[in-house]
């Protein structure tokens, strides 16, 4: 038998170094999914459920509603009561209305031909006084009504100028006050009314569906399960003897059995403290060792028609220079 040469001795051992290295330097982990659980602020019965399981919807898409009855009548009730203070407040800044001033105007004006009266009537009984036509006491009353029409003239020409005045300064402070407080509780109904709708908050995929149709839910409780691209993310463990050989930044590749190939990461988070190889992951090297913990986010360098599954198990080595 021909003796092997020991080049080839040297290219086997080579090889054989090699393919021991390929578990070292491989990464073992699984996909994970950062889910928003879309939950509104009231309690209420759900009215309308325009998604399913399954979904891709849009950012900015209608996910459900629940009923808004007592909440839109509360916005109506703010508005009619702003209406209501507004008016208020603007008659109360323009003072008397065109009525009431005639009225007052009429009563000063019956005043004054009341004194045009009372004057030539008081002369006429001071001659007939001095006659002893008449006695002393029907001149004072002639003379008494001259001093009630002149009282009447002063009183309406008063009125008369303070009906053309806007009212008191603090009663349109406290006016103005409630026009202030009605537009508030609009702001806040509005909101009340907005808050009784889910909307997607970035494009994603409803990973599941909690409630149906008809059914009361709680405030602040998960009526679905929403998961965007931006939320996937591979958690990875790395041997312990090779942390320090990893960067926040480090592009890795990766891969999946049925992925396609080119699908790249890059690490944005080393954990600081090492745990045990977690059971989900299978490995024959790296079983009961300690590692840490390493979370990558997938480069949206995928194809278009590619989607990464929670619990996925992925593989993950350092890409290559110039890759």
């Amino acid at each position: 038998m021909r003796p092997f040469s020991p080049l080839l001795i040297l290219a086997l051992g080579l090889t054989l170094m090699a393919c021991d290295k390929g578990p070292e330097d491989r990464l073992l982990g699984y996909v994970e999914g950062d889910y928003v659980y879309m939950a509104l602020p009231e309690a209420g019965r759900l009215t309308e459920i325009a998604v399913k399981r399954g979904d891709h919807v849009d950012a900015g898409a209608q996910l459900f509603a629940l009923d808004a009855t007592a909440a839109q009548a509360r916005l109506d009730k703010a508005k009619a009561d702003l209406k209501e203070a507004e008016s208020k407040l603007a008659d109360l800044k323009l003072g008397e209305r065109p009525e009431e001033l005639a009225i007052i105007q009429a009563q000063l004006e019956s005043a004054r031909a009341s004194l045009m009266l009372s004057e030539p009537r008081v002369k006429r009984r001071r001659e007939l006084v001095k006659d002893n036509v008449v006695g002393i006491e029907d001149l004072d009353a002639a003379e008494a009504s001259i001093l009630e029409d002149r009282g009447r003239i002063a009183e309406y020409t008063a009125r008369l100028a303070a009906a053309n005045l806007p009212d008191r300064t603090d009663r349109i402070a406290a006016q103005e006050a409630a026009v202030s407080a009605f537009r508030a509780a609009i702001i806040e109904a509005q909101w009340s009314v907005d808050e009784r709708k889910a909307i997607a908050p970035a494009a994603g995929s409803i990973e599941d569906v909690y409630f149906r149709l008809g059914e009361e839910v709680g405030a602040e409780q998960a009526v679905l399960q929403l998961l965007p691209p931006a939320n996937i993310k591979l958690k990875l463990y790395v041997p312990e003897p090779l942390i320090g050989t990893y960067r926040v930044g480090e592009k890795l590749a990766v891969s999946c059995d049925g992925c396609p190939a080119g699908l790249t990461a890059r690490i944005d988070f080393i954990a600081s403290k090492a745990e045990y190889t977690p059971p989900v992951i299978y490995s024959d090297t790296s079983r009961a060792k300690l590692v840490f913990l390493v979370e990558a986010r997938p480069d949206p360098t995928a194809p278009a028609d590619f989607q990464w599954h929670p619990g996925q198990p992925v593989e993950a080595r350092k890409a290559a220079a110039g890759s």
